[in-house]
């Protein structure tokens, strides 16, 4: 299995060949042994090299270029490892975080452990212990961290730091005592600084001049420019090639941690599961379906919706809000009845032009983008759901804007869209756009995208999402979007509202039903990221969805420090969101307040998740049928007044009027939430506009 290591990794995990045991093989037998945790749990402590996304998880979206030996590792560690484990266990509170020092590990260690119980982890420290600390120390650290994951029946995979820019003798002494003290110790070593500077002896580090023409991690060698960290080039991320492995130094270290830890596996006994087996994912056949094969029907995936969860069940609830109805048309509204006459009055289109579609079925053949200020787009009846522009699930975006101000988009639905329902085209400052009273149905990517915004152009601003419903009749296939692929976002490349760089966005009183990615990770019903200001996510109502509302992720773009600024969450209702109900991740003075979040079978406990650094983040008065918030941050944050109920299966029932449905208004049992709201973080109107009395109720809803 692991004949690709014999060039590079003969020393850190096989002798001579892959029947000869390792020498740390019968230690690590005993110490798995004493292990008392969930097999398959993988945790990673380290500092900035280990806590990014670059790090581990890109091994499970795609690996170009990998040896049939890799993929032999990846199948077993695919079919043994914890889901979360892959990308989910980043942050202190899982021993990972930018700027710490073995000293920050030891003060914490014992609580990782505790907490997390992993089988097996990936220790890596000591290039920020290079700045203060001497070789004897370190050593004395090193040691004590290893002892300590022993003693708990963990399998510790010691890891050598990279080289350093201006360091590379202690750097090269730090690594010989981890190098030593695995060997002592008899654990796996992953040494790192040793084939990094097998593959690159003379020009590793990207600080030098020869690479005075790139920037940050995009430098073609193994460090970025910083002569600090790994490296990240673009154009070899990803590549598992021999020269990708000598140019991507992220790529090597998830290489080398691949390899070494299905060694692992492998002499604890694991096996790889056989193809289609439980816990391990089917991959597509090598031939891939051509793009205009049809779009698999409802009934050849996910089964539908329980029956009292239909979407027509839910819909029929009296106490959702229904849109008002906008002004009679102007008498010089153009009139349209077919795809054809659509795009010639769209192309058409004048400033301040109504376009009125009459009801009926539009198949759109091809993408449609409004490019004149104030344009209104809308059905001439005023209901929604009979006209009804649709995609053909062919149709890869289907209705565009583009360098326009004040447009209006209302009481039409758009439907079967391979990727974007309406494609923001952020870039070209579009600008107080409004959607309202729309449709947004089996959109397998984005319902609606609003793109990334370049430096120094207008950010889109003024924008509201209102009254609309986004709905999906099934989870996604690979069949539906030919681009979201087994060895990229697997099936999991969707969502209802994605946008970018945003500013002033108002998103309220939606409906979002059934967005589910292929194996239950689409993206959120609402996702606002990358350096968005100042926007109100209000009223809005969110069942049966992966993921509710994310306030960013992990990943950053370059230049981006901040997903979310100034954002309020408010007054919303979530039934069943088992990725994330609501997610802070890398926000700056947002509100998350008064919300109900209903999830007590989540499987990963999510009803709130802060994660990285929210400074100024307030967390109040929500109601969460579910664990407590789940705060995975060190950041200055006011958590104040939240109501956990826990995990019973019939708190529900009894808290709520109709949790199934998402009906989360409050039944009068609901003790622990009615009048305890904290003062100091009170919003003076509930989900239904109705005025909150002191004091004030927890949640969305105010009971009397």
């Amino acid at each position: 299995m692991l004949a690709h290591l014999t060039s590079c990794l003969l020393m850190t995990v096989l002798a001579a060949s892959p029947a000869a045991e390792p020498p740390w093989a019968g230690h690590v037998r005993q110490v798995h042994a004493k292990f008392t945790g969930q097999k398959g749990t993988l945790a990673a402590f380290g500092d900035s090299i280990t806590v990014t996304l670059a790090f581990w998880t890109p091994l499970l979206y795609k690996r170009t270029h990998a040896p049939a030996d890799m993929e032999d590792a990846f199948a077993l560690v695919k079919g043994h490892l914890a889901q979360p484990c892959w990308r989910d266990w980043k942050g202190p509170r899982f021993g990972n975080e930018g700027t710490k020092t073995t000293r920050w590990a030891l003060d914490h260690v014992e609580e990782w452990l505790k907490s997390l119980n992993p089988e097996a982890v990936v220790v890596m420290f000591g290039t920020n212990d290079l700045n203060d600390m001497d070789a004897a120390r370190y050593a004395r650290n090193m040691r004590e961290l290893t002892d300590k994951c022993l003693a708990n029946g963990t399998i510790p995979i010691l890891t050598t730091i990279p080289p350093r820019h201006g360091r590379a003798d202690k750097a090269a002494t730090f690594a010989k005592i981890v190098r030593d003290l695995a060997g002592e110790l008899k654990v796996p070593l992953i040494d790192y600084h040793a084939e990094i500077l097998r593959r690159r002896p003379n020009d590793w580090d990207g600080a030098d001049e020869k690479f005075r023409e790139h920037k940050g991690y995009d430098v073609p060698t193994l460090l970025a420019r910083d002569g600090v960290h790994p490296s990240h080039p673009k154009a070899w991320q990803d590549d598992y090639s021999d020269e990708g492995l000598s140019k991507c130094g992220f790529g090597l270290r998830n290489y080398m941690t691949l390899m070494t830890y299905a060694r692992v596996l492998e002499v604890l006994g694991v096996k790889t599961p056989p193809p289609g087996a439980k816990g391990e994912r089917k991959e597509p056949p090598a031939k891939a379906e051509p793009s205009s094969a049809r779009p698999a029907k409802a009934n050849e995936s996910s089964p539908p919706l329980a029956a009292s969860r239909t979407l027509q069940d839910i819909l029929a609830q009296a106490w959702l809000p229904k849109a008002p109805p906008l002004p009679a048309p102007p008498a010089d509204a153009v009139r349209v009845a077919n795809p054809r006459q659509l795009r010639e009055a769209v192309a058409a289109a004048r400033p301040g032009q109504t376009i009125l579609l009459a009801d009926g079925l539009y198949p759109m053949d091809r993408y449609v983008e409004i490019r004149a200020d104030n344009v209104t787009l809308r059905s001439a009846s005023g209901d929604r759901t009979k006209a009804v522009l649709d995609g053909g699930g062919r149709l890869g975006e289907l209705l565009g804007l583009r360098g326009c101000k004040g447009v209006t988009i209302a009481d039409l639905t758009v439907q079967n869209v391979k990727w974007n329902g309406i494609k923001i085209n952020s870039e070209t400052d579009v600008q107080k756009l409004t959607i309202r009273n729309c449709v947004l149905r089996n959109v397998w990517q984005r319902a609606i995208k609003g793109v990334m915004v370049p430096p120094g152009k207008p950010r889109p601003a003024g924008f509201v999402i209102e009254h609309c419903l986004f709905a999906l009749d099934r989870a996604k296939t690979f069949a539906d979007d030919e681009a979201d692929k087994a060895n990229g976002f697997g099936g999991n490349y969707i969502g209802g509202i994605d946008a970018m760089s945003v500013e002033g966005w108002t998103i309220r009183d939606n409906l979002f039903v059934g967005i589910h990615g292929r194996t239950g990770s689409a993206r959120g019903a609402i996702f606002l990221w990358v350096d968005s200001r100042n926007c109100l996510i209000e009223r809005n109502v969110i069942v049966d969805c992966d993921s509710g509302i994310c306030l960013g992720n992990s990943h950053r773009h370059p230049g981006t420090t901040v997903h979310c600024t100034g954002f309020v969450v408010r007054n919303n209702f979530l039934a069943r969101t088992p990725e994330n109900g609501i997610l802070a991740d890398y926000t700056k003075d947002c509100r998350i307040v008064h919300n109900t979040v209903c999830d007590p079978a989540g499987r990963f406990g999510r009803c709130i998740r802060i994660v990285h650094d929210n400074d100024g983040l307030v967390v109040a008065n929500n109601l969460l049928a579910g664990p407590e918030p789940r705060i995975e941050t060190q950041s200055r944050m006011t958590v104040v007044g939240n109501v956990a109920l826990g995990r019973s299966a019939d708190l529900p029932a009894r808290y709520f009027v109709n949790p199934a449905l998402g009906d989360l208004h409050l039944r009068a049992e609901a003790d622990k939430a009615i009048g305890k709201a904290a003062a100091d973080h009170l919003v003076d109107a509930d989900i239904d506009r109705q005025s909150r009395r002191r004091p004030g109720d927890v949640g969305a809803d105010q009971h009397r």
